[in-house]
C-alpha cells in the first residue's frame, strides 16, 4: 500500500506515517519498502518517510516542539528496566508508607514499585485525570493519584520521561490549537500495524492525526493481541468502524505462513 501510494503519485514519502508496535517490525518494514522500491524503480528518497514505532514517531515531534513541553533539550527517555530504577531512587519523596505499609497496600518495597509502575502507566496512557482519582472515596486511588503527581513531577525535574509520558505528551502537543496545523502539517496518509496491540492514547493519537481527511488504513488481528499486560485493548481494532461512516474492511483470511496441512491439522485440534 505504501509503494502504491507514492509510485501512482498520491503522497510523497514524507505525507506517509507508516507505523508498528515493535523496533524489529519496524525495520522489517524499512528493509522491505526500500528492496521493493528499487525492483519497482521508484528512485526518490524515502529518508522523509515518517516511519516507526507510535512511541519513535511521538519522540521525532516532541523533540521538534521541545519549547512546548516540559521536557528540555538532552532529556532522557526511561526504558521498562531504567523506569523501574528510578521509581526505586526516589521512591522515599514518592510513595508513603501507612501503617507499615506502602499506600495501605503493599508491605514490600519491590512489591510496591512493580505494581505502582503498572498503575502509573494506566493513569496516563488511559489520560486519567489525577483530580477525578483525589475525588474517589477509596483512600488508595487518593494517596495513588499523590504518588503519581510527585512522580510525575519529578520524571520532568530530572529531564527524564518514560514511554508512556512520551506519549502522552505528544498527545497534549496535538490538542494545543496552535501547534496542531505545525505537526499536521503535510501528512495524507497514515498506516498501523498490528494494531490490535495498541492502547488508548495512541488510538486517540492516531485518529486526531489522521482527521479530518481520514486517510487512515490499520491491519490488524483479534485474536493475536499479545500485549494486553502492558494496556493493549483490542477494543480498538474491534470498534474502529465506528470512527468512520464509511470504513472499508477487507478480511484476510489466506495464512501465507503455513503449509496448508498444518492449518488443518491446527483447526481440527482447536475445534476439538
Amino acid at each position: 500500500r505504501t509503494l502504491y501510494l507514492l509510485i501512482s503519485g498520491k503522497a510523497k514519502p514524507e505525507e506517509i506515517i507508516l507505523t508498528t508496535f515493535t523496533e524489529k517490525a519496524a525495520f522489517e518494514l524499512r528493509d522491505r519498502i526500500s528492496q521493493i522500491s528499487k525492483k519497482l524503480g521508484y528512485i526518490a528518497d524515502l529518508y522523509s518517510l515518517k516511519m516507526g514505532t507510535i512511541h519513535n514517531i511521538c519522540n521525532s515531534f516532541i523533540i521538534k516542539f521541545i519549547h512546548h513541553t516540559p521536557l528540555k533539550k538532552g532529556y532522557h527517555i526511561l526504558n521498562e528496566l531504567t523506569q523501574i530504577f528510578f521509581l526505586y531512587e526516589y521512591f522515599d519523596e514518592i510513595v508513603p508508607q501507612i501503617n507499615g505499609k506502602f499506600l495501605t497496600k503493599w508491605s514490600s518495597k519491590w512489591t510496591a514499585i512493580r505494581e505502582l509502575i503498572s498503575y502509573f502507566n494506566k493513569i496516563t496512557e488511559e489520560i486519567i485525570s489525577t483530580k477525578d482519582l483525589k475525588q474517589s472515596h477509596y483512600q488508595f486511588l487518593n494517596l495513588l493519584a499523590d504518588c503519581y503527581e510527585a512522580y510525575q513531577k519529578r520524571l520532568f525535574e530530572t529531564n527524564r520521561v518514560d514511554f508512556a509520558h512520551l506519549q502522552k505528551i505528544f498527545y497534549e502537543l496535538i490538542n494545543d490549537d496552535y501547534i496542531f496545523p505545525k505537526i499536521k502539517g503535510n501528512i495524507k496518509y497514515i498506516m498501523v500495524d498490528e494494531y490490535q496491540d495498541t492502547n488508548f492514547i495512541q488510538e486517540q493519537i492516531l485518529l486526531k492525526l489522521a482527521g479530518p481527511e481520514n486517510n487512515i488504513c490499520v491491519v490488524g488481528d483479534e485474536d493475536q493481541s499479545l500485549y494486553r499486560f502492558r494496556g493493549a485493548t483490542v477494543r480498538n481494532i474491534l470498534e474502529f468502524p465506528i470512527h468512520f461512516s464509511n470504513c472499508k474492511q477487507i478480511k484476510l483470511t489466506i495464512n501465507y505462513r503455513s503449509h496448508k496441512k498444518i492449518i488443518e491439522k491446527y483447526n481440527n485440534f482447536i475445534n476439538s
